[in-house]
């Protein structure tokens, strides 16, 4: 293993460069310069670890679960912090000084100037034979920092060369140019990258594509659309899935896409890596332990600290009971029994019953009453109302809440420590995805005869046997909707669900039906269709007016 890189630190409206140390990942073999100075960007070497700090820069976007999992359909919070009536509820609160935008926006700026940087001072000169694969990940790397700065906030600051003064006065530039700007960029760099690595976590030409499909069909929904975009969206996507020389295969099982002993299989295009080296995992992947309860501090008599019988549950994102009724039949649907850990045996020696089953959840649609001979049995629901779901004031009729559900377990990390920063690798693009994107893509461009073939074959490797999928599983119509529920089963905890369903047109209609805080302050409008800009910049920055709304 290499050094820690050091990482420049900046804000977009300074211009200012202060050397603090950061995490990195093992997999982009960063050095350390005793001695970093602005000149060393203007060599090879430090172009090369730039790029290095961009992809790391990434890990602090995708673990801000505030903006990809609150405020969705399928998670909610579990208490009433101001944070969590802001962003998971919408509540009257939700103003331009909540906290997590302001980070957010920080670091995504930060991503777009240091590609700025990146892109303004590499040239074939100082690159050469390489130049071509520097340019393109630093311009999808910041393709992909517009996206989630313009699908957060609207029209935003764009900027596309490096800045090197302070920026005191600014204009928000609209989404439509800074969506052609984003497909032009992507356009240009297909085909400049290997379809494949041999470094996980580089950027490919299979997520170029995947990345132009999802801008595509993202604009596909939008006022400023070009009529062939759902067909774009759809033929670009199909160059992963259909070529027959691409490397990119669905598993054959499910069970196999989520394993922790199979990570960078045939179905992972990207994703953020981490490892158990503890100098360059930096804060970890927390996926592990967000979706479920503290079985040790709820049950202390049964259970003790075993990350190999469970993963360390911070218990932070509940997933809202009625998603288990997506999985409209969960022995036929082999997806739940993989997503959902249902059965947990008493671990503490000090238990009479070492070794017994402590705590057993049914299937959500098992009312037959059995329970496995289980200390604790906890069923979906305990007479009209879901027992699964923690108590809170929001909810006061759910009087028999349990604080207790079963958690996810498709991220389980067990060869850490318990409590131990998550070492698995953070997929961000895969081609179930994909398939699933096509779907969606092919729906709208009016070929409902692919759009099911798409989804159907996601279906196929989900469902038990041949048999149960002829009978069970195999679509025969398709709406966006359905598509969403597709996206549940298939995807649950993955990233991007508060994305999809903005992209869709869904998130004020279906959060209003799933989440329960979303309909208790019933706060819910258009206007949260994009994220307050931070107060702390518009006070900085002349020109940076304020979303609607807030």
């Amino acid at each position: 293993m290499k050094k820690i890189l050091k990482a420049l630190k900046y804000s977009l409206f300074t211009g200012l460069f202060t050397l603090i140390p950061a995490g990195c990942s093992d997999f982009l073999n960063p050095d350390t310069p005793s001695i970093i100075t602005d000149q060393y960007y203007n060599t090879k070497q430090g172009q090369e670890k730039l790029v290095t700090d961009i992809y790391n820069r990434y890990r602090n976007i995708f673990n801000t679960g505030e903006v990809q999992y609150f405020g969705t359909d399928l998670y909610m919070a579990i208490t009433e912090s101001p944070v969590e009536r802001m962003f998971n509820g919408y509540d009257k609160t939700f103003n331009s000084t909540a906290p997590i935008v302001g980070d957010y926006w920080k670091n995504l700026y930060k991503i777009v100037q240091e590609s700025n940087i990146l892109l303004t001072r590499c040239t074939p000169e100082i690159a050469g034979n390489d130049y071509d694969y520097i340019t393109a990940q630093g311009r999808f790397l910041r393709v992909l920092g517009y996206y989630y700065l313009v699908e957060t906030f609207g029209p935003v600051p764009f900027y596309t060369t490096e800045n090197t003064g302070i920026i005191t006065q600014t204009e928000r530039t609209g989404e439509d140019v800074i969506y052609k700007f984003m497909i032009e960029e992507l356009e240009a760099i297909n085909g400049k990258l290997s379809i494949t690595t041999n470094e996980p976590g580089r950027i490919t030409d299979a997520a170029v594509l995947h990345l132009l499909g999802k801008l595509y069909l993202t604009r596909a929904y939008r006022t400023y659309a070009e009529s062939t975009d759902f067909a774009q969206a759809a033929s670009t996507f199909d160059e992963l899935i259909t070529n027959p020389s691409q490397p990119y295969k669905l598993v054959s099982n499910y069970s196999e896409v989520y394993s922790e002993d199979n990570q960078d299989n045939s179905e992972v295009i990207w994703a953020i890596q981490y490892g158990a080296d503890k100098n360059y995992i930096g804060n970890g992947n927390p996926q592990q332990s967000q979706f479920g309860f503290n079985i040790t501090a709820l049950e202390p008599d049964m259970f003790t600290k075993s990350q190999a019988d469970y993963s360390s549950m911070s218990r932070y994102y509940w997933v809202i009971p009625r998603v288990h009724e997506l999985f409209a039949d969960p022995e036929a649907d082999t997806r739940y029994d993989v997503t959902f850990k249902r059965k947990f045996y008493i671990n503490n020696t000090d238990n009479e019953k070492y070794g017994d089953l402590g705590i057993y959840f049914p299937r959500w649609n098992d009312n037959s009453g059995m329970d496995e001979g289980a200390v604790k049995y906890y069923p979906f629901k305990d007479g009209s109302d879901y027992s699964w779901y923690p108590q809170s004031t929001a909810l006061p009729i759910l009087s028999n809440a349990i604080d207790r559900m079963p958690m996810i377990q498709k991220f389980k990390d067990t060869k850490i420590d318990w409590g131990g920063k998550g070492s698995r690798e953070d997929v961000v693009m895969r081609l179930s995805d994909t398939y699933l994107l096509a779907a969606e893509a092919y729906l709208g461009a009016g070929n409902m005869s692919l759009a099911l073939e798409r989804i159907n074959e996601i279906r196929k490797r989900a469902a038990k046997d041949e048999s149960t999928y002829d009978q069970h599983m195999k679509l025969t119509s398709l709406d966006i909707n359905i598509i969403m529920d597709e996206r549940a089963r298939e995807l649950l905890g993955d990233h991007d669900r508060w994305f999809d369903l903005k992209r869709t047109n869904t998130l004020l209609t279906r959060v209003k039906d799933y989440n329960p805080f979303v309909a208790a302050y019933n706060n819910l409008n258009v206007n949260h269709l994009v994220r307050p800009i931070p107060q702390d910049e518009i006070n900085k920055v002349q020109g940076l007016n304020q979303n609607t709304g807030y």
